[in-house]
């Protein structure tokens, strides 16, 4: 076996190294002149444009997801407010938005609350019984495939109790597509809507032949434009709306409803011990629901319809007509741009992560016109403490003369606890009226357990007032 060498004499350091190449090459790590210097490796240029789209989206998701959390709790209210003053300063001469129609746009304090739950109420189609079951059903764990017919039977549902409406929308958004044509365009497009019209009245209760139309005729013209003005996006906006429609109205067919209903009787049959009886029963009862809510629908419009025979028109005051005014072609752009602007901050707000009840009220609030947002929390789980159920109301209101306010309604188990935030000036009148109120909430079977005033500072952000939401997995708030 070899001896270990075994080196016993010092070894020189030579400090120079010779033969370096007067370039290093680009995949070098190190460079030997500077040892401190490390050369990174360049990324690929396909790693980079991956890179750089990942950062858009995430950029693109921060933007339409969180930045509106952001917001302030009375941004829209400002909006709302500002695009009143300045329609006051301008638009009442004109006629578009008379100062008739900006009164009747507050609300008066007596009226607030079955305002507030008229809104809530009106927030869906889906009420009673029947369809709790279904929402109990949609959460249940590991069963996809009854998620999904559940989901089918509420957009059948929806299509099938708006199917009158969205027949007018077809008809009202093709007119108003027609006055953005060239004239040709527009008398063809025209001649269809008569058309289409004259068989509304003679098939309504019969939408086969209306349907067939759509489909064949209707569609076609529609197709036909859009390539004709595909440059132009005032003309392919309103033809998607109206195809959108044109959809719901096929989608509004019975058999298609009748059909998702035994989708999730056949996904039950296996879970539990639904019978043909009972899976009867449920079609039955939904189709009446459904038959009730067009009834209801038809009830409303024929009220309308009626004032109108003696002159009397009904003029809409809710926050969509303000803005559709207000977004007029004939508003001056001062008014226009606020309004879009107001428009951009309501279709933000409807976050994904936004698990709350939103409302924007105009209302009448010590006399004057003041500008309010609402925040209902229906299930305020991190502030109930011991309490079974807790639910939380906050607001703020916006006025002109008086400043700005902040009032936090907490409900825990009957229990009230109320914390206002005023003006300075205001404290001493709002200490002085609790006894008051105190009488007014036990009335309605409610305790006051504690009653605050204190001064406003400022307003906070939505993500600030209702922190659980950074907390919440990102998903899809659809309404269907």
């Amino acid at each position: 076996m070899a001896d270990i060498l075994k080196i016993t004499s010092p070894i020189s350091v030579n400090n120079k190294v010779h033969n370096l190449p007067k370039q290093l090459p680009t995949d070098a790590v190190f460079d030997l002149t500077n040892p401190n210097l490390v050369v990174k490796n360049q990324p690929k240029a396909q790693n980079a444009d991956e890179e750089g789209s990942r950062q858009t989206l995430l950029q693109n998701l921060n933007k339409e997801i969180f930045a509106p959390l952001m917001n302030s709790t009375r941004a829209q209210a400002d909006s709302i407010r500002k695009l009143v003053l300045m329609a006051k300063l301008f638009e009442t001469s004109s006629g578009i938005i008379t100062e008739s129609f900006l009164d009747k746009m507050f609300i008066r304090p007596q009226e607030l609350l079955g305002e507030l739950l008229a809104r809530e109420k009106g927030e869906t189609i889906f009420q009673g019984e029947f369809f709790d079951s279904l929402r109990m059903l949609a959460k249940m764990e590991g069963q996809p495939r009854v998620k999904e017919a559940v989901i089918a039977i509420l957009k059948h549902f929806d299509c099938f109790v708006n199917q009158d409406s969205s027949l007018r929308s077809i008809v009202k958004q093709s007119q108003d597509l027609c006055g953005k044509l060239f004239k040709s365009d527009a008398e063809q497009l025209q001649q269809h809507i008569t058309k289409l019209d004259m068989m509304i009245q003679l098939n309504k209760d019969n939408p086969k032949e209306i349907r067939a139309f759509l489909k064949n005729e209707f569609i076609p013209i529609l197709g036909g434009l859009v390539r004709k003005y595909q440059s132009s996006e005032k003309i392919h906006s309103p033809v998607v709306a109206i195809i959108h429609h044109i959809v719901r109205y096929d989608k509004a067919d019975s058999a298609r409803l009748e059909e998702a209903i035994y989708q999730l009787g056949d996904e039950l049959k296996p879970l539990t011990n639904l019978t043909d009886d009972d899976l009867a029963e449920m079609k039955q009862q939904l189709f009446e629901l459904g038959r009730e809510a067009r009834e209801k629908g038809t009830r409303e419009g024929a009220e309308k319809s009626f004032l109108g025979n003696f002159g009397v028109e009904t003029e809409d005051t809710d926050l969509p007509s303000l803005l559709s005014k207000a977004l007029d072609s004939a508003a001056p752009t001062k008014i226009t741009g606020v309004a879009q602007n107001l428009l951009m901050y309501m279709l933000q707000n409807e976050s994904p992560v936004m698990p709350l009840m939103h409302f924007i009220i105009p209302f009448r609030f010590l006399d004057e016109n003041t500008y309010g947002e609402f925040f209902v929390d229906k299930d305020c789980k991190e502030r109930k403490g011991e309490a079974n159920e807790a639910r939380n109301i906050f607001f703020t209101i916006q006025s002109d003369k008086y400043g700005n306010f902040e009032v936090d309604l907490l409900e825990r188990d009957k229990k009230i606890d109320l914390d206002i935030r005023c003006p300075e000036l205001l404290i001493s009148d709002l200490k002085e009226i609790r006894a008051r109120m105190k009488g007014i909430i036990e009335d309605q079977g409610y305790r006051l357990t504690s009653y605050q005033v204190e001064a406003y500072q400022e307003s906070q952000s939505i993500l600030q007032r209702f922190p659980k939401l950074a907390q919440r997995k990102v998903g899809f708030d659809v309404k269907i």
